[in-house]
C-alpha cells in the first residue's frame, strides 16, 4: 500500500464526539474519503461522509463496520471516557475500550487496513510525571487499564499500526454533551466555587491540533507510539484560573483543593503528564500553546455560552 496517497479511505470511529467531529472536518479538508461509524444517525453530518452503523458493545456490529468500510485507514477514537464511570461499571469499560479494540483488529487482520488507535495519558500512575513514549505504563484506574488493553491489543497485531496517547481534550462540545472544561466553567459562574485540585497535572490538548497531527501521520505512514499533547503541563487549579480570569470572574470562583478531597470514585494520576518531543520533531502540526487556545476555545463559545 502506498504510504502517502494523495486521498485516503479513511474510517473513524466515534465520529459524533468532540475528537471525532474534529477529524472528520480536518481530513474532509485534506481531500480524504471519510467513513463515520455511528451508533445513531442525525441530519446534520456533513455531505459526502459515508455513515456505517457502529454499535462498539456488539462484536457483530464492530466486525461487519471494519469490513465494510474497506478502508486504508481506521482511526479508532471512540471510548468510554468517563473516568468514574468506568470504576463503577468494569465491564462496560472492557467492552468498549479493551474488547471492541480487539474486534477491530482482528476484523483487519488480513487486510491493508491500518489503525490509529487513541489512547491516553491515563495508562500511567502519575507518580513520576512527565511520561515519554518508553516510559512503562502502569494504570491505577479501570479506565486507564481498558485503555492500555486496547493499546496492548494494537501491539500485538503485525506492525504498521499506530497507537496516539493524547490528554484533556480541548474544544466546544455541543450543548447536550459539554466538554470537562465548559463544565468547570459553568460551575464558576452558576455554582462557585469551582473546587480545583492544585496536585493533579496534566497537558491540555486542542482537538484541531490533535486531529491535525493524526492526519499526518497516517498521510506518511508513521507508525508506532506518539504522545501528541499540548506541550505545557498545567494542574487543574492553574487551569480553572486562567479560565476564571478569561471571563472575568472573581477570584472567589475557584478553590484550591487537593484531589483526595474531591472524593471521585476512581484515582487519577497527579503528577502525570505527557512529553511530547518526539511528535513535535517529526510532523508539522503545532499547538498554538495554551494562552492563546484558551482564546480561541473563547470565542468559540460566543454564539453558545458566553
Amino acid at each position: 500500500m502506498n504510504s502517502q496517497p494523495s486521498s485516503l479511505r479513511i474510517a473513524v470511529t466515534g465520529a459524533a464526539g468532540l475528537l471525532g467531529q474534529a477529524l472528520i472536518a480536518t481530513l474532509r479538508g485534506r481531500g480524504h474519503v471519510v467513513i463515520a461509524g455511528v451508533h445513531h444517525a442525525r441530519p446534520s453530518w456533513p455531505e459526502n461522509v459515508t455513515l456505517l452503523p457502529l454499535d462498539l458493545t456488539e462484536p457483530r456490529s464492530t466486525t461487519q463496520f471494519a469490513t465494510s468500510a474497506q478502508a486504508d485507514w481506521i482511526i479508532h477514537a471512540a471510548a468510554m471516557t468517563d473516568v468514574d464511570r468506568c470504576e463503577s461499571e468494569p465491564a462496560s469499560a472492557e467492552r468498549v475500550n479493551r474488547d471492541a479494540t480487539r474486534d477491530l483488529i482482528s476484523a483487519i487482520s488480513q487486510t491493508q487496513t491500518r489503525m490509529v488507535y487513541l489512547s491516553t495519558d491515563y495508562v500511567f500512575d502519575g507518580r513520576d510525571g512527565p511520561y515519554s513514549e518508553d516510559d512503562p505504563p502502569n494504570p491505577i484506574n479501570v479506565y486507564g487499564r481498558t485503555k492500555y488493553e486496547g493499546e496492548c491489543a494494537v501491539r500485538e497485531a503485525p506492525d504498521g499500526h499506530v497507537i496516539v496517547r493524547s490528554a484533556s481534550f480541548l474544544g466546544i462540545g455541543g450543548p447536550r454533551r459539554p466538554t470537562f472544561i465548559e463544565r468547570m466553567l459553568q460551575t464558576m459562574r452558576d455554582h462557585p466555587p469551582l473546587r480545583a485540585a492544585h496536585d493533579q497535572r496534566g497537558n491540555i490538548t486542542p482537538v484541531d491540533f490533535l486531529a491535525l497531527a493524526i492526519a499526518e501521520l497516517l498521510e506518511r505512514g508513521l507508525g508506532g507510539v506518539w504522545h501528541v499533547a499540548g506541550r505545557e503541563i498545567v494542574s487543574r487549579y492553574d487551569l480553572a484560573v486562567a479560565v476564571a480570569r478569561m471571563f472575568d470572574l472573581l477570584s472567589t470562583a475557584v478553590a484550591r483543593c487537593n484531589y483526595a478531597e474531591l472524593g471521585r470514585p476512581a484515582k487519577r494520576p497527579l503528577n502525570g503528564g505527557l512529553i511530547v518531543t518526539k511528535a513535535e520533531t517529526t510532523v508539522s502540526a503545532r499547538c498554538d500553546g495554551l494562552a492563546l487556545s484558551l482564546r480561541k476555545w473563547k470565542d468559540g463559545l460566543a454564539d453558545r455560552i458566553v
